[in-house]
């Protein structure tokens, strides 16, 4: 579980950093965006960097907001609000893979314990 966490985590500092480029027009250009737009990207900038380093230390709250962040994302992209944000099927196969996974492998580490009590 601890290597998943890992690399998890690099992938949500990938995605923090990309908000952040976007922040100082580097790569999208926010200072153009909508009101709804700049917020989202705040957050994602913010939860994004905020999460990696929650994964990287294996924490519970870690876990918690990568969870929140990947079910956010999925409602907004392929859910409630996809007339504002558009449909992002690469991100919502992303979090849907990232969550299977972290199901699968916090069930087979509760078998592994399971087993050695």
């Amino acid at each position: 579980m601890k290597y998943y966490l890992r690399v998890l985590s690099s992938f949500y500092l990938f995605g923090g950093g990309l908000h952040l480029l976007d922040l100082f027009d580097l790569r999208l250009i926010f200072s153009e965006m909508t009101l709804s737009w700049k917020i989202w990207i705040v957050y994602l900038a913010v939860f994004d960097l905020v999460a990696a380093l929650g994964l990287w230390k294996a924490r519970a709250w870690g876990i918690r907001l990568f969870i929140f962040i990947a079910v956010t994302q999925l409602i907004a992209y392929s859910g409630l609000f996809v007339e504002v944000f558009g449909e992002q099927l690469p991100l919502v196969v992303f979090h849907i893979v990232t969550l299977f996974l972290y199901a699968f492998f916090k069930r087979k580490s509760k078998q592994s314990q399971a087993l050695v009590s």
